[in-house]
């Protein structure tokens, strides 16, 4: 039997841990007034479930109806385009999740990390 654990971690200050599903605030709104609270951690667990590829989930993370992807890190007036980096070595399976903030820089904003563990 294979089991695998789920794990999601924001990047931008404090980070979260979450085994199989996202523990949010009970009554829905979670808010730090920090650009973070422009993206979905518990949208996005959902979104990387349902896809079948790094590609897909990435295409599902910049579908302006899903709801999960408000950022706007440059401060342009643009939702920022969310990139899947896909990272493997031995049982552990890492996608990044990252933002073009110049033509030069990248900012993580979260990471995936899938770990076989039977």
């Amino acid at each position: 039997m294979k089991l695998i654990r789920y794990f999601i971690c924001l990047a931008a200050g404090s980070t979260i841990a979450v085994s199989g599903s996202m523990a949010q605030n009970q009554s829905g709104t979670d808010s730090t007034g920090l650009p973070g609270d422009h993206f979905s951690l518990q949208g996005a667990l959902q979104l990387f479930q349902n896809a079948t590829s790094p590609e897909e989930f990435e295409k599902a993370l910049n579908t302006e109806g899903n709801h999960v992807n408000n950022l706007d890190l440059d401060e342009d007036g643009d939702i920022d385009y969310v990139k899947v980096i896909s990272k493997m070595e031995k049982n552990v399976h890492v996608f990044i999740l990252q933002v073009p903030f110049s033509a030069t820089e990248n900012q993580d904003i979260a990471a995936i990390e899938l770990e076989k563990t039977g």
